[in-house]
This record gives structure tokens, sequence and C-alpha cells, in this order.
């Protein structure tokens, strides 16, 4: 039976606490594994009507790229100061080279991303007027891998942590392909014969799979979508937790919904606020950028806890614009000064 909430100690984490982490984190060596994606951003304005439709004619202004999904995981990670190995797969295209060629400029280890002919570069495309979003284009193939590329996929990962400078491996997920069970049975073998930590992010299509993590962080919906368990009221969402913590076999499990995150870890669960309003979590790539800072506090050795607040400090420094979320270790700094989010933190129960 998971132990409420209520039962559990109220004890303030000094914010001391969060700066030797903060500071701890700086080098750390992050395998990222997982859906790697390009967004672009078209900037327009209308000029006219068409001529052969009653249909507003736009021009474009201007237009940017940044990395996606696991690839903005992996930026992420390098802007707050640790050291990222990716593996993945772009196709053999302009959208691939331009991917890896962003993700170079930011010092992200990139010859373990595999090039296929058989299939393109994910590519999000995303138009916008005055900083609003109108609609997006995607270009994407979704369907699992086949079973040639994902035994490169982990030799790739053999290789990446052959010479035991590996603090953590993280995988992240989107349902885009990349990420199978096999690859995830031998990914959870191989952080099993080495030691080394593993983090994983799972949509939907394999969640299940996601088996022998020491931690994983998901949404709600996605676990809900994955199980088909539903969510009727307080007792059923912790019947869910209990359910994933137990068959998954990880050691704790990160829930976020509406109401902020929520921590299963035992016979504990920790509830945790989220520091900004409600409508700033849609921020494009804020999973990617909570989940960097999450990462790397696990990695230098902060409690689940911890690592849970830092990752809603992230969050706190999201806006909604267009261009796809990054975050630097001043930002987290900087947020972690705010006295309303000092004022949530402190009110975080914690287990003992």
């Amino acid at each position: 039976m998971v132990q409420s909430i209520q039962s559990l100690s109220s004890t303030h984490i000094p914010k001391d606490r969060f700066s030797d982490i903060l500071a701890g984190i700086t080098g750390k060596k992050v395998l990222v594994i997982g859906d790697i994606m390009l967004d672009h951003y078209v900037e327009t304005r209308v000029k006219r009507l068409s001529r052969e439709h009653l249909i507003p004619v736009h021009e474009v202004i201007d237009e940017h790229y940044f990395g996606g999904g696991a690839a903005n995981l992996a930026v992420n990670i390098a802007l707050l100061g640790g050291k990222v190995s990716l593996v993945g797969v772009v196709g053999d295209d302009n959208e691939g080279g331009m991917l890896k060629g962003i993700l170079e400029a930011k010092g992200i280890d990139t010859r373990h991303v595999i090039v296929s002919r058989a299939r393109p570069t994910s590519l999000k495309s995303r138009y916008h007027i005055a900083g609003s979003i109108y609609f997006r284009v995607d270009r994407e193939v979704r369907e699992d891998i086949d079973r040639d590329t994902t035994a490169l996929l982990i030799d790739a990962v053999e290789d990446s942590v052959a010479d035991d400078s590996i603090n953590c491996i993280c995988v992240s997920d989107y349902d885009k392909g990349t990420v199978t069970p096999l690859l995830l049975k031998d990914i959870a073998r191989i952080s099993r014969e080495r030691g080394i930590m593993l983090i994983g992010q799972p949509k939907v299509k394999h969640y299940k799979d996601f088996i022998g993590f020491d931690y994983i962080r998901s949404t709600l919906a996605e676990a809900v979508k994955a199980t088909g368990i539903r969510i009727m009221n307080e007792s059923s969402f912790h019947n869910l937790g209990v359910h994933l913590l137990s068959s998954l076999n990880c050691k704790a499990l990160v829930l976020s919904r509406s109401k902020g995150l929520t921590i299963f870890k035992g016979n504990s669960m920790i509830k945790i606020p989220f520091f900004v309003q409600k409508e700033y979590m849609s921020a494009i790539g804020i999973r990617d950028a909570t989940m960097a800072i999450f990462t790397l506090a696990l990695a230098s050795n902060a409690d689940i806890v911890e690592a849970s607040i830092l990752s809603n400090v992230v969050a706190a420094t999201a806006t909604i614009k267009p261009e796809t979320m990054t975050v630097s270790l001043k930002d987290v700094e900087a947020s972690l000064s705010s006295k309303e989010i000092e004022e949530g933190i402190s009110q975080v129960p914690l287990y003992k």
C-alpha cells in the first residue's frame, strides 16, 4: 500500500544543497539514445489574398533550425555543462547533415549517429506570424527501425561505453521508431553489466518495455495510454503508479500531471507542485529541457526528489514562443533565487 502524502515529513532542503548539485554536473558524461529530430521554424507575414482561392498568401521573413526530441535533450545537457554522446538515426539527406552540424557546433559527439538511406530525418516545420504558430507540417516515418539498424545502434551503445567514462545513459523515446523492445533490452543489459545509471523517458508504444531502468519519467497521460488503466480518483492513480513501479522493476517512477510531479519510490509517494503557470508547461521542448537537468542531477548524486525539484525549476524558465526550448546553468541558478520558487520548494514533503 502506498504511504499517504500526509504522513511524510516536510523537511526543508537547504538552498546550498542545490548549489552543490549544480556545481557537480559540469563535466558529467551522458550517453543519450533516442529519436533525433530537426525542428524548423518559419516566420511569415501575409502579402495578399490568393487569386486562385480565398486564402492568404504568405511570404517568408526568416527561418531557424533547432535540434528536436533526443537531439534537443542532448543540446540541453551540453548547455548545462554536461558532455554528451548521441546515439540515434538520421536520414541520408540535407536535413540529417544540417542536424548533425547543429549538434557538433554544441560540442556533442555524433560519431554514433547512424545515417540511414531507408528513412528520412524526422522534420517538424512550424509556421508562425508575429510569434504565434498557426500550423505545423511533419515529415517522418514512425514505424520501428529494422533489426539490422537496431543491431548497429546496439553496437554504437557498446562502443560508446567502452572507455568506462559514461556517468549515465538516458533513453528518450518519442514513438518515432528508433527505440524498440530489442534496443531497450540490450541497453538495460549493457547498463547492468557496466554498472551505469540508466534513465528512461518512454512515450506510449513501447512504454511497458522500459524494464530494468533505474529511473523512469513520463506524463500521466502517456502512462494511462500505455497501460489502459483508467484514472477515476486518487486511489486509481496510486494503483497505477505502484503497478508500473513493480512491472518495470525500476527504483523510482516520476509521473507528471496538471497538479505537478508525483514520485513513486518504495512505499512512498511524494508530490511536487509545478512552480510555473500551467500554460507554460506546453512550451516547445520543455520535455527535453527538464529531462536534461533531471538526468544531470541524478548523475551528480542528487536523490530523486532533488532531481525532480530541479526539473520543475527548469520548467519555470519556459516561455511560449516559436523556438525549441533550451536552458543554461545560469538560467537555473537565476530561477533558484526566485522567492516564488523558494516558497514552492519549501512546501515539498520529503520521505525519510
